[in-house]
C-alpha cells in the first residue's frame, strides 16, 4: 500500500458519494410523471424526509476536530470540505468532529464566530448565505501598485 494515502476513507468518500447519488437518480425517476394525480404529494412527502435526513461529512473523524478553538475548527472544516458550507452545515460538520465546547446550542455560538472572523478577513459570506474561506476570493491585482513618492 502507498504512504501517505488512506484508501479505507477514500472508499468510504466514493461509497458516501454513490449512496447521495443513488439518491438523488431515485428522486429524479420519483419526479417523472407516471399518470398518477397525485404526483406533486410524493414529491413533497421525499423532500420533507430528506430535509429531516442529517447531513454526512464523510472526510470528518471523530476527533477531527478536538481541543480546536472555533476559529481554527471552522477553517479547518472549510478546508477540509473545499467548499462554501451554511453556518448550519460548519455547526453540524463541528459537532461531529469532536469539537470540544460547552455550548447549549452550538449553532449560537458558530453563526458569531463566523462574523467576527468575517470583520477579520478571514471568512467571507457569500450571496446565498453560505461561508467560505477569505483566501478562495482573494483577487490578484492586474496593475502594479505605484510606489509612494520621497
Amino acid at each position: 500500500m502507498s504512504e501517505g494515502i488512506d484508501y479505507e476513507a477514500l472508499l468510504a468518500a466514493m461509497e458516501e458519494e454513490r449512496a447521495n447519488l443513488d439518491k438523488m437518480i431515485a428522486w429524479v425517476k420519483w419526479k417523472i410523471p407516471k399518470g398518477d394525480t397525485n404526483g406533486s404529494a410524493k414529491i413533497e412527502q421525499m423532500i420533507a424526509q430528506r430535509s429531516t435526513e442529517p447531513i454526512r461529512f464523510p472526510r470528518l473523524k471523530q476527533d477531527t476536530f478536538f481541543k480546536m478553538s472555533f476559529p481554527q475548527a471552522i477553517k479547518e472544516c472549510l478546508n477540509l470540505m473545499k467548499r462554501p458550507l451554511s453556518a448550519r452545515d460548519i455547526t453540524n460538520a463541528l459537532q461531529e468532529g469532536g469539537l470540544t465546547h460547552k455550548a447549549k446550542d452550538l449553532y449560537q455560538t458558530v453563526f458569531p464566530t463566523l462574523q467576527r472572523m468575517k470583520e477579520k478577513g478571514e471568512v467571507d459570506k457569500l450571496a446565498n448565505g453560505e461561508w467560505g474561506l477569505a483566501e478562495w476570493y482573494e483577487r490578484k491585482s492586474s496593475q502594479p501598485q505605484a510606489e509612494e513618492d520621497k
